[in-house]
């Protein structure tokens, strides 16, 4: 060994000689300077303490790469108690301290080693400076209405993932938990799929995951009874990873294995490997489809491994092997996937493979929408008569959903886009070293010929007005049009003046454009009553936006007919339309 590795070093990176930066316990690298050399973590982090498991902030910072690498330290909340205790009396701390850490983090949900009272300040001391409860570091955090909590983490090199805790009246506790940061699936109405893969998250990273809850929910004198891999990621194309976080989960945190479920696209060659687990955990198929070119359509990897046939084929061997339930994960889109014909193609499917109707399942999700994907939830009434025929026709018993957190972004991988949304915008403001885009002021007889005078030293400081249009949002400006040529010409030379060429002189009929504007405004004080260009943009304004509440009402209209409840604030607003109605008939006789 090199005279200058301390041996506490030595004695944890011994203590996790098993881990790998990829699959392991925690990434160790050894840093060399010179003759120095000292212990690091393998990739460039932000220092985590205990403080941060127990943060709630919800100020996003932009993601910043440090150059300086931090030391090593210890992870309390994923290191297992035998390692542990090895790892103690290596620092000449007795063993059975070790219990005690162990039974503060685990039974009692202590978040801050100086909260360890029992230990002496010397311990904890030397804790604070080795070692942290918890490295994932919370960035965000969102709690429903109904109590659901979705927090966003962020990792060591940067990359974000949710986890979620959903509380159930029936006492249940259950966490859903990520396996991958992004997801490599591309299934095109979730949030994940849209954002891409990053990378395989280690055992430790899932492991923490539910440990955190665990840990949190002891504290409050409750405990975590139910873990579902169906958070971001593919959890089967990270077999390895899974599997050994979810045998510390059941061995470690006292999670029978039927409690904890396993959900993925339908990787065929891992389902197979499930069948040979010797731990009972269940399985859920996200199906969402009953035949190949539809399924195909909204999740590409349904050709990538067989397609339906080979993957209904290796469910049913699963079934016979295992003699355990299979549940059939469908995610209700309104008009596309929940008709009573499609109910009846989903329960001949199932027959057609011999999968027994006592042993399938299904679980009716109403779609949780995302910016990235035009379909909506299906309806009361369809989700009904969807049940009644799975039931009626098929004796597969069909459960409708609830959709939990629908308040917050609870959608797999809807709060981290929302959190790399907010970043890439944060980076892009105060991005060093691109041009000043302002709002230049012309000088008094300056040149309006187009051309931008680049010795402009001084912009205008200019605010958003609350009332102005959302070009991104609002459906009138897809297809603007000009009162006249004069504003047509306007528009061409400020487009002119951003790109930095000159717009051509337009004239028609030997008439200057000038004059021809003149000639339109007269038209328009004959043929209005509102003859003052300022009130002329206000009436505009305003009967857009009246448009726009009228179209929207309509929708809520259509929605309570096909049988959704609306709630009172879309009550209300349903009941302003006859009121908005009359308004816009008076604005649009003012514009005749």
């Amino acid at each position: 060994m090199h005279p200058s590795v301390p041996a506490v070093a030595m004695a944890a990176l011994l203590s996790i000689s098993r881990s790998t930066a990829i699959g392991g316990r925690v990434g160790m690298a050894i840093l060399r300077r010179g003759a120095e050399t000292t212990f690091v973590n393998s990739f460039p982090t932000r220092s985590v303490t205990s403080s941060s498991h127990a943060s709630r902030s919800s100020t996003l910072q932009p993601l910043e790469q440090s150059t300086s690498l931090e030391p090593f330290r210890v992870n309390l909340l994923t290191l297992p108690l035998p390692e542990l205790e090895t790892l103690l009396k290596s620092w000449d701390v007795p063993a059975y301290r070790a219990r005690q850490i162990h039974t503060r983090i685990f039974s009692q949900g202590v978040t801050d080693i100086d909260q360890m009272t029992d230990l002496p300040l010397k311990v904890r001391v030397l804790l604070k400076e080795r070692a942290t409860i918890g490295s994932l570091s919370l960035d965000i955090e969102q709690i429903s209405k109904d109590g659901t909590t979705k927090r966003a983490y962020r990792l060591h090199d940067g990359q974000v993932i949710e986890s979620v805790l959903m509380p159930y009246e029936d006492g249940r506790r259950t966490a859903c938990i990520s396996s991958q940061a992004g997801c490599a699936m591309g299934c095109v109405f979730c949030a994940t799929g849209q954002m891409g893969f990053a990378r395989q998250l280690t055992a430790e990273e899932i492991y923490e995951q539910v440990a955190r809850f665990a840990s949190e929910l002891k504290g409050e004198g409750e405990r975590l009874s139910n873990v579902v891999m169906m958070g971001m990621g593919e959890p089967l194309a990270n077999y390895r990873n899974v599997m050994t976080a979810i045998r510390r989960m059941n061995n470690e945190l006292g999670i029978g294995a039927r409690k904890i479920t396993v959900s993925t696209v339908g990787v065929v060659p891992n389902i197979k490997k499930l069948i040979d687990e010797d731990l009972p955990i269940r399985l859920a198929l996200s199906l969402h489809c009953a035949t190949d070119d539809e399924r195909t359509a909204l999740l590409p990897a349904n050709r990538r491994y067989g397609g339906l046939d080979e993957l209904m084929s290796t469910i049913r061997e699963y079934i016979q092997v295992k003699k355990q339930r299979v549940t059939f994960e469908w995610a209700l889109i309104e008009g596309e996937n929940d008709s009573k014909d499609v109910a009846r193609t989903l329960g001949r499917l199932l027959q057609r493979h011999g999968i027994r109707s006592d042993m399938a399942h299904v679980n009716l999700i109403p779609l949780n929408p995302t910016g990235g994907y035009g379909g909506g939830p299906s309806g009361r009434a369809n989700v009904q008569k969807f049940v009644e025929v799975l039931e009626k026709e098929f004796a597969v018993s069909a459960t409708p959903r609830m959709r939990r957190g629908i308040d917050i972004d609870a959608g797999c991988g809807q709060l981290t886009a929302s959190v790399k949304k907010r970043e890439e915008k944060a980076l892009a403001t105060r991005h060093v070293g691109l041009p000043v885009v302002g709002v230049y002021e012309d000088e008094e007889g300056g040149s309006d010929d187009g051309v931008v005078n680049e010795e402009v030293e001084s912009t205008l400081d200019f605010s958003i007005d609350s009332d102005c249009v959302d070009l991104d949002e609002d459906e009138d400006f897809v297809d603007p049009a000009y009162d006249d040529d004069f504003e047509l010409a306007e528009a061409e030379r400020l487009i002119a003046l951003v790109k930095g060429t000159a717009p051509t002189k337009r004239e028609e009929g030997g008439k200057s454009l000038q004059s021809e504007h003149d000639h339109n405004q007269e038209q328009k004080k004959k043929s209005t009553t509102i003859t003052d260009e300022d009130a002329m943009r206000k009436a505009k304004k305003k009967r857009r936006k009246l448009l726009k509440q009228l179209k929207a009402i309509q929708k809520l209209k259509d929605m309570e007919r096909a049988g959704r409840a609306l709630n009172q604030e879309q009550v209300e607003k349903v009941a302003k339309g006859r009121e908005w109605g009359l308004e816009l008939e008076s604005v649009e006789h003012n514009l005749m």
